[in-house]
């Protein structure tokens, strides 16, 4: 067998199931129990701790600007905060997840032809102030025609660590993604808006949701780090370069790190072939 089939059979093993589905479309948002192992969790959480501790020479990147608007660093430090930009560019270690067997599947039932677009990590300690509330599209991109379900935007968020109720963990708003009447979110950040869960979890959980639903996340009060990595996927049809020029240099890999991927992988970020990416 290829491993191009292997990898699609591994795949189709997993079973996207009614309730699934229904929960999807109600909420905008799904938690998978128990998707990495604790060894895989402390590999990519090795990884991602060794990777925070280097230095980044990107002075000359770093002075251009789009539209007024300046380039994310590799390394973005804050207070109680430390963000990495641009995972694969990074680690290979990182590749594992672009179609993990274990939410591919999902990836698939829920947007037409995903694409990658975007890997990072959050690393919150005590003192991390939150967020604030935003969508990465507005719910014109989710709709539900034909019986299929289609988002254009979905985020995978891995939980490296804990996400405990006090961890700096994430908010979502259930059915965030169909809201038609907006309210003012600034006045509700780093807060609970009215119907907003917390979304807690075990180290090795995963959070996907539509970039349709209302979201934000918690200020941190307990002790410790934690850490989880972020995939973003779009559907085929959607302009990646002219979403926000100024990230481009995280979003598009360049030739030699897609030249790695497996064939999945590759199809799963085609959408870079028809960009020349920044090296």
């Amino acid at each position: 067998m290829s491993t191009e089939t292997l990898e699609t059979a591994e795949a189709r093993a997993v079973e996207i199931t009614g309730t699934d589905r229904f929960l999807f479309d109600l909420q905008g948002f799904l938690l998978l129990k128990s998707v990495l192992s604790p060894g895989e969790c402390r590999a990519l959480l090795d990884t991602v701790q060794a990777l925070e501790r280097r230095t980044y020479d990107e002075a000359e990147r770093l002075k251009r600007t789009w539209n007024g608007h300046a380039p994310q660093p590799t390394l973005a430090l804050s207070t109680g905060r430390t963000r990495l930009n641009g995972l694969l560019r990074l680690d290979p270690r990182f590749d594992e997840l672009i179609d993990h067997p274990k939410v591919l599947p999902f990836l698939q039932a829920f947007m037409q032809e995903p694409q990658l677009v975007n890997t990072w990590s959050i690393s919150k300690r005590e003192g991390d102030p939150g967020g604030n509330w935003h969508r990465g599209r507005d719910p014109s991109h989710y709709t539900f025609r034909n019986g299929r379900i289609n988002s254009r935007m979905l985020n995978v968020v891995w939980f490296l660590t804990d996400n405990g109720p006090e961890d700096g963990c994430m908010l979502a708003l259930p059915g965030g993604h169909k809201s038609n009447i907006d309210i003012d979110h600034k006045a509700y950040d780093s807060a609970e808006m009215p119907g907003s869960v917390r979304v807690t979890g075990r180290a090795g959980d995963v959070f996907l949701f539509s970039e349709t639903v209302l979201h934000n996340g918690l200020k941190k009060t307990t002790g410790g780090t934690r850490t989880n990595l972020y995939y973003n996927y779009t559907t085929r049809d959607f302009n990646v370069m002219t979403y926000s020029p100024q990230h481009n240099y995280h979003f598009c890999m360049p030739p030699r790190i897609r030249a790695r991927f497996t064939p999945q992988r590759r199809a799963l970020t085609g959408w870079m072939e028809h960009f020349l990416a920044e090296d």
